[in-house]
């Protein structure tokens, strides 16, 4: 069996439903290691896999969104899948639902469709029942149920997945998170374009413009932020990939690929403190420590001084941290589990063993009025972070809060793929913008811009790439008001016609 695997593109809420696709995606050099991980496990059961990454294809052709389809549609028609997996988070699902559905079936309606990933996985009766083009949902990890699909196992047998059947929409039991992670090494990323996606940019390390990759050595998360919702596609059971496969992945991607950075995905890096402490060790005994430079997500309240001093040692740049707010009341009501104080004492232990850290925020929490808007900003201000992720609240089917406001009836679950960004804040809509453009203007742009210029002062190609990036942003501005200029002029020609 011919099995093709899609990513698709990730279209901002607000963007997708513009009419115009081009420079509605951010340049992409993340590979899709969800797909690559289920494509090894179909390849050693000799099952013949292809992977497109749409968002990949954007990002080579210039947002050509035409070319990316006419692409897309030529590979599948020369592999000749008899099943398709799409993976799909709430984002990227407007890709699916208007183009990858239609030209698959068009192709051969014949081609068993499998949706997978977070949206899936949270709204699986919902979705077959509104897309009949999707023949099965893969509810949490792949891995093993799409092997199971592309073995052609009776679909009543199969767990976690959701299917029809002739009595209607049929869910099997869920199927329990795979317990040995490291039965699934390694991702095949051999199957992706791994020259463009550890092409030199500044995407992968947020900022830090070299050759990196990302990289998962864990699944799962022992927390329950209710903004998140990332435990519906692999669960709250943390799983942790052995310190020598860690290792040994780390060293074929600098054989094998010539990287010199490298992202660590997971939810904690340090979930397991003594784990994270082999690791660190082993980079500094076998020397990979001097051949690359790496950086992990952290908890704010798992900061220790010890630890993070290691991990410097070890080759790490910097460090992902999850503040989210600078107001208790915020913290508690995602129930973060940290305090706004372990915020400023984290911030200063990696300050002091000059550890460059982003800080990671979330503003419109529901609930939310001006004053635990502020307490984020004043934060922001104090802690001077190197980096600073700066997001609005946006309701993840899947998610606590997701469900409480559809009970409440602040969502229409029937309409969730039209989400643009809401105010679910006690202020006003002019005042929620205002606070928002304040602080990003004022703080978050300006560090972004600083710390660009100062931690890539010796690679001139870093500069030469902000500097296009800088002209096309320049250039689409110029179109745009020249766009309405024109169509302000052609009003006024108008006017002096009817006079």
């Amino acid at each position: 069996m011919n099995v093709c695997l899609i990513s698709p593109i990730l279209f901002s809420f607000q963007r997708a439903r513009s009419r115009t696709m081009k420079n509605n995606v951010s340049m992409s050099y993340f590979p899709p290691l969800g797909l690559c991980y289920i494509a090894n496990i179909l390849e050693k059961n000799c099952i013949k896999v292809k992977i497109i990454d749409r968002n990949a294809l954007m990002t080579k052709h210039g947002g050509d969104y035409c070319r990316v389809n006419e692409i897309t549609k030529d590979n599948i028609r020369k592999f000749s899948p008899q099943l398709v997996g799409i993976t799909s988070t709430t984002a990227t699902f407007y890709d699916v639902r208007s183009n990858i559905l239609k030209m698959v079936k068009s192709l051969n309606k014949d081609i068993t469709i499998v949706l997978g990933g977070p949206h899936a996985s949270a709204l699986p009766e919902a979705i077959l029942s509104k897309y009949e083009d999707i023949d099965i949902i893969c509810r949490g990890e792949g891995e093993m149920t799409m092997l199971e699909i592309a073995q052609m196992k009776k679909l009543e047998n199969i767990s976690g997945i959701t299917y029809r059947s002739g009595s209607g929409i049929q869910s099997n039991e869920e199927r329990e998170p795979y317990k040995n992670i490291d039965e699934f090494c390694f991702p095949a990323r051999y199957l992706v374009d791994m020259k463009f996606y550890c092409k030199a940019n500044p995407y992968i390390m947020h900022g830090l413009y070299m050759r990196a990759t990302t990289l998962f050595t864990s699944r799962g998360c022992a927390f329950d932020c209710t903004f998140c919702a990332g435990k519906v596609a692999v669960g709250r059971r943390v799983r942790l990939q052995s310190p020598a496969l860690v290792i040994e992945e780390i060293e074929r991607l600098i054989k094998d690929y010539n990287v010199e950075g490298i992202y660590f995905a997971d939810d904690m890096f340090d979930i397991n403190k003594q784990r994270a402490d082999m690791i660190c060790e082993e980079l500094i005994r076998k020397g990979i420590h001097k051949k690359i430079k790496w950086y992990p997500q952290l908890r704010a309240n798992s900061i220790e001084k010890k630890r993070v001093e290691l991990m410097k040692r070890a080759g790490a740049v910097r460090a992902d941290i999850g503040f989210e707010s600078g107001s208790q009341r915020t913290l508690d009501t995602i129930n973060k589990k940290t305090t706004v104080e372990q915020n400023y004492n984290a911030a200063r232990i990696l300050h002091e063993a000059r550890l460059q850290f982003q800080a990671n925020t979330i503003v419109g929490i529901p609930g939310e009025d001006e004053h635990d808007i502020k307490q984020t900003e004043a934060m922001l201000r104090k802690i001077k972070p190197h980096w600073i992720g700066f997001g609005e609240f946006i309701p993840l089917p899947g998610s606590r809060l997701y469900n409480e406001m559809i009970k409440k009836g602040l969502l229409d679950a029937d309409n969730m793929e039209a989400i643009g960004t809401f105010n679910f804040t006690k202020l006003d809509n002019t005042t929620f913008e205002a606070l928002i453009s304040r602080i990003r203007n004022n703080i978050v742009i300006p560090t972004r811009i600083k710390s660009y210029l100062m931690y890539n002062l010796q690679k001139p190609k870093a500069y030469l790439f902000l500097a296009k990036l800088v002209g096309e942003t320049l250039k689409e501005y110029g179109k745009k008001q020249l766009a309405r200029w024109t169509e302000a002029q052609c009003a006024l020609d108008e006017m002096q016609k009817n006079k």
